[in-house]
């Protein structure tokens, strides 16, 4: 009798150890499962954070933060088959609605990453790190910005260390068993670039950075009265006919240099 009792027992105990494993076998299934999810949303916010920073070294200061927020949202965040332009942008959820099927819940209707206001990137423009490397970067800004004034060329930009945060809030999963069902997650990363200030995005910026540190380039502004002044000597001298001081041709290759290529020789570049 004591026996038989003490074998019913031991089935109770058996039900409720099953239904205590398995509760945990069915959290760590749900647990395993989203966090590959997560981790490629994870790699995703490395690379806006990568891209955010590099965009702020070549952009001009009149690029706003929010539009670099909202470029960052289209392009690494939401999936399209059309090619990258400058007027990208995702601001509303509307447009959002082109992610992986990995980003979204095991039922395949709820979005892990719900808005673009979910994904926020903020970036800040420090000194360089150590005194010598700050003096240097303020003496060059005095000693740039007053060359750029007598010679009409460029002052280099501010260089120094630029630091992007990207923050994307991740969606709970009201279906997931508590406590998996209020997580309230964040994922958080930062890059950091340090830019070396001669960054060009065409020929002719080229060209106006460099004549900041060329000696004939003092002389641009009145290239026009050299230039008038200079075919009074072709007579004596017929190279006067091209003295042109200050000119700069960025790209150019001696002809010799250039047999099989396809780089622009003496006379086949644009000058400035």
């Amino acid at each position: 009798m004591m026996r038989s009792r003490f074998v019913r027992y031991q089935h109770g105990q058996a039900m409720v150890e099953m239904a205590v494993v398995a509760t945990f076998v069915v959290m760590i299934f749900f647990a395993i499962f989203y966090l590959g999810k997560f981790h490629d949303i994870q790699a995703s916010t490395i690379q806006a954070a990568r891209y955010a920073s590099w965009e702020r070294t070549v952009r001009p200061s009149t690029f706003s933060e929010s539009k670099l927020q909202e470029q960052t949202r289209s392009r690494l965040f939401n999936w399209n088959s059309d090619a990258f332009r400058s007027n990208d942008g995702a601001t509303d959820s509307a447009a959002w609605g082109g992610q992986t099927e990995i980003w979204k819940d095991h039922s395949g209707k709820i979005r892990l990453v719900d808005n673009p206001s979910d994904v926020s990137v903020r970036t800040v423009r420090g000194d360089l790190p150590g005194k010598a490397a700050s003096v240097t970067a303020e003496v060059m800004g005095i000693v740039t910005g007053f060359l750029a004034t007598i010679s009409d060329g460029e002052k280099l930009p501010e260089g120094g260390l630029y630091t992007s945060t990207v923050s994307v809030k991740l969606s709970n999963v009201a279906s997931l068993p508590a406590p998996l069902n209020e997580l309230n997650l964040t994922l958080n990363e930062t890059s950091s670039l340090i830019t070396d200030n001669w960054d060009a995005n065409s020929p002719s910026q080229v060209a106006e950075r460099t004549r900041v540190f060329t000696g004939a380039g003092l002389f641009h502004r009145i290239t026009p009265v050299i230039k008038a002044a200079s075919y009074l000597l072709v007579p004596l001298e017929p190279a006067f006919r091209h003295f042109e001081p200050g000119k700069i041709c960025p790209d150019i290759v001696p002809a010799d240099r250039v047999t099989g290529s396809n780089l622009p020789a003496y006379g086949g570049a644009q000058c400035f």
